[in-house]
C-alpha cells in the first residue's frame, strides 16, 4: 500500500468519523438541548468540511507524484 493511498484512506475515514460525530451530537441536541452538544455538532461538522477540502487539495498537489 502506498503512502498516498494510506493518506487518502485515513483522511476519508476521518471525514466519516467527524460527520458521524456531528450527526450524533445534533440528534442528541434535539433531544436534550444542551449547549455542549450543539458546540460539538458544529465543530465536528466544520472539521468534516475542512477535511473534504484538505483531501481535494492533497489530490491536486500529489496528482503527478508516485508515492
Amino acid at each position: 500500500m502506498s503512502l498516498k493511498l494510506f493518506h487518502l484512506i485515513f483522511i476519508g475515514l476521518s471525514i466519516l468519523l467527524s460527520a458521524g460525530c456531528a450527526l450524533w451530537a445534533s440528534l442528541n441536541y434535539r433531544v436534550e438541548a444542551h449547549l455542549p452538544d450543539l458546540i460539538l455538532a458544529v465543530c465536528s461538522g466544520l472539521t468534516a468540511v475542512a477535511l473534504v477540502f484538505y483531501e481535494i487539495w492533497f489530490l491536486r498537489k500529489t496528482r503527478g507524484l508516485i508515492l
